[in-house]
């Protein structure tokens, strides 16, 4: 027997050893009198080539790959959508103070030789300024000022006067400063938002997020009347509300 006749049937056997693919290869060979090509070879057909007294030769080659699992592409990728909520918080700092404002005595003219004009009447203006480094609104915010009563402080001893030289209120006014912007506006401006009139009761700004120090400035101008004895006091409200 032939070498190459042995090798031959080596590579045969570990041809068809090899497992089914989806893209098979499949060549083969067998020579007899005619001379025809097969696409495949039966096993029989090496039994019958190994035997050194048949008539014909047999070769295969037999094989494959495995195919693609899914669809193959040119490109491929994903979108994510990152996500995440952050709750309406607005923001006033006053620690644990005091919201009592007290003026102690609001000084008149109380001496008998203040003559007539001026007996009672309020000394000077007075003033306060209301101050804090935290305020503000993460979203669409108003900012409201208001007084529980439109003629300012108020007193409400019950004792009768003339009213044609004494009144019974302080008027005031209220200005309040911070920086802020429109709502839609990328910009802010410190400046002075909150203006609220002597006669008026409320007032309010609207913004978008914004946070700074706030600062509220109360004026109590000297009235054209004289004061009465007893307690002036009325509320200041602020407010900042997210919408």
């Amino acid at each position: 027997m032939k070498l190459s006749t042995i090798l031959l049937g080596v590579v045969a056997a570990s041809a068809l050893a090899l497992p089914a693919s989806a893209d098979a290869i499949k060549y083969g060979r067998r020579t007899n009198d005619a001379g025809v090509d097969y696409t495949s070879i039966k096993p029989t057909d090496y039994s019958a080539a190994s035997n050194h007294g048949h008539s014909f030769s047999a070769f295969a080659i037999q094989g494959g790959s495995a195919g693609n699992n899914g669809q193959e592409s040119n490109t491929d990728g994903a979108t994510f959508t990152l996500k995440g909520n952050v709750t309406k918080d607005c923001a006033y700092y006053t620690g644990n103070a005091n919201t009592t404002i007290d003026f102690g005595t609001i000084g008149i003219y109380a001496s008998n030789n203040a003559g007539p004009a001026a007996a009672f009447d309020m000394t000077a203006p007075a003033s306060v300024s209301i101050d804090t480094n935290l305020a503000g609104c993460n979203t669409s915010n108003t900012v409201s000022v208001s007084k529980n009563d439109i003629r300012g402080l108020v007193n409400n001893s019950g004792v009768g006067y003339d009213s044609n030289v004494f009144q019974a209120h302080l008027p005031y006014s209220v200005t309040g400063s911070y920086t802020a912007g429109a709502v839609g506006s990328t910009s802010a401006t410190a400046g002075n938002w909150i203006n609220l009139a002597e006669g008026a009761n409320a007032t309010s700004a609207t913004h978008g997020a914004w946070k700074s120090a706030m600062s509220l400035d109360v004026n109590i101008p000297v009235p054209s009347k004289s004061l009465l004895a007893g307690n002036y006091e009325g509320k200041l409200t602020v407010s900042i509300t997210a919408f």
